[in-house]
């Protein structure tokens, strides 16, 4: 009965059992590469490190440890962000290329140092054709050099001229002058609030670190508008889960349940949708256990915010009543698993849930509490 609580208290979504370039399908990841280990909540950028971990933009450093308990040993899968680390051009290349859906575009530029067999070489390949980068004076790409502030500030200009307005005059920093190849990108970034700087200066010759990088890309994707039509398309995307998923589930169509979590989820989402159906499992392989779920009234949803990347999207009044018969214990309660989901929009223009958030309250600490009670 244990499993029982584990499965409600931990793996319902939504009140249920069941979150590469552009150009190539991201491969599907287990849930341990999505538990980020080395920031904590606190972290000046941890709503960005955790978005781009989730939404499969980044992946970070996979990490095991092992440990013995009760004369077993068990393995412990995590994920490092190193947020404080430097960064090369060909990983920042990677990142931005990525968290744009960006594709192939008719010139590219080749470069003595980007071998097609390095893993780095179809970034690259993606970045030069679409005018992000065009090398260093003599020809090279230099892709495992350290990317500096200015080279950063560069590049993200580039990326982002021909869909945000950079018309508006930026802050001056006295250390980024006229005659710095970054001038116009720094001066017209930090209008838009992308860059900061550190008080009155810029430091471009700095080292950038991981950090900085992905929050730089993140202020960019969230300045570009979406369409007029993606709101209504992010809504779709949640509903159709939320609904599909409770059909699908009182018909144990465990394939169309598959099919549904990989066409609406994504990163995180998708893993731990996929995680949740095998412990669903521990239920199932129970006859004399009978486990049910409706939902009490209609659920609303609102679309908070949408850019053309990513969308937040608002879902509430979503309840369940929760029943369960067993040999040792029957129990009946009520779920409300409202929260926020957040979605991004993939490379064939289609909205994917990466996270769902679902909210706190004493509601939602009581029904585990009582829950607890009855199995213990």
């Amino acid at each position: 009965m244990k499993a029982l609580y584990v499965f409600l208290s931990s793996l319902v979504f939504f009140g249920f059992i069941c979150v590469s370039p552009a150009a190539a399908a991201a491969a599907e990841k287990p849930i341990d590469l999505y538990f980020l280990d080395d920031v904590d909540y606190d972290h000046w950028a941890y709503e960005e490190l955790e978005r781009f971990l989730y939404a499969d933009i980044i992946d970070g450093y996979v990490e095991t440890e092992s440990f013995e308990e009760d004369g077993e040993k068990y393995d412990y899968t995590y994920v490092s962000i190193k947020p404080k680390n430097s960064i090369t051009r060909a990983e920042f290349t990677k990142i931005l290329v990525n968290s744009m859906n960006l594709h192939t575009g008719e010139t590219v530029k080749s470069f003595p140092d980007v071998k097609p067999a390095k893993w780095y070489y179809e970034y690259v390949k993606v970045a030069s054709s679409q005018g992000i980068i065009n090398g260093k004076p003599d020809g090279t790409f230099r892709p495992n050099d350290k990317i500096t502030r200015n080279e950063m500030a560069v590049m993200i200009y580039r990326a982002f001229e021909s869909t945000l307005d950079f018309s508006a005059t930026g802050k001056v920093f006295p250390d980024v002058p006229k005659g710095n190849f970054a001038y116009e990108a720094v001066m017209k970034t930090a209008a838009l609030g992308i860059i900061k700087g550190y008080g009155n200066v810029f430091k471009p010759y700095n080292d950038a670190t991981r950090a900085e990088a992905i929050v730089m890309i993140d202020r960019a994707l969230h300045l570009v508008p979406g369409t007029d039509e993606d709101p209504a398309a992010s809504i779709q995307t949640v509903d159709r889960y939320i609904k599909d998923e409770m059909k699908f589930t009182e018909q144990q169509d465990v394939e169309a349940l598959k099919a549904l979590y990989r066409e609406t989820t994504m990163g995180y989402q998708l893993a731990y949708s996929l995680d949740s159906m095998d412990m669903a499992g521990m239920i199932e392989e129970d006859p004399d256990t009978k486990f049910t779920m409706e939902q009490i009234g209609e659920h609303v949803i609102n679309a908070v915010s949408v850019t053309n990347h990513f969308a937040e999207v608002r879902i509430d009044n979503l309840v369940y009543k929760v029943s369960m018969t067993a040999p040792d214990m029957s129990f009946n309660m009520n779920i409300d698993l409202s929260g926020t989901a957040y979605l991004k929009k993939n490379d064939d223009g289609k909205w994917k849930i990466y996270n769902v958030v679902l909210d706190e309250d004493d509601s939602d600490q009581d029904w585990k509490e009582a829950l607890e009670t009855e199995i213990n």
